[in-house]
């Protein structure tokens, strides 16, 4: 049960963590979201194929990274459609709701 609990807690970080982290990069550089698409899967068959056996803390941590970089492919694509810079599915307005 513990180990469970320390998962979803930790699992819960990687998302804000990749959350806050594409923010700061987003403020700083021009992403492309596809490129992120692309790669993202690179980081985990390239190593797969390259070494057949990897590390488990190795794998584990390029895991983490290939989570990160599929967080920030759909939190820039929100962003996106924020700004209006691409449509979404739903128009996004913001109000002044009290």
């Amino acid at each position: 049960m513990l180990e469970k609990l320390i998962f979803a807690i930790a699992m819960f970080a990687v998302v804000l963590v990749g959350v806050k982290l594409t923010h700061i990069l987003v403020s700083k550089f021009k992403i492309n979201r596809w490129v992120l698409a692309f790669i993202s899967p690179l980081i985990l068959i390239v190593p797969s194929i390259a070494f057949p056996s990897l590390n488990p803390i190795v794998w584990k941590i390029l895991q983490i990274i290939f989570s990160l970089t599929c967080i920030m492919f759909f939190e820039i694509t929100r962003m996106m459609i924020e700004n209006n810079e691409i449509k979404g599915i739903i128009k996004y307005e913001r109000s002044n709701r009290k």
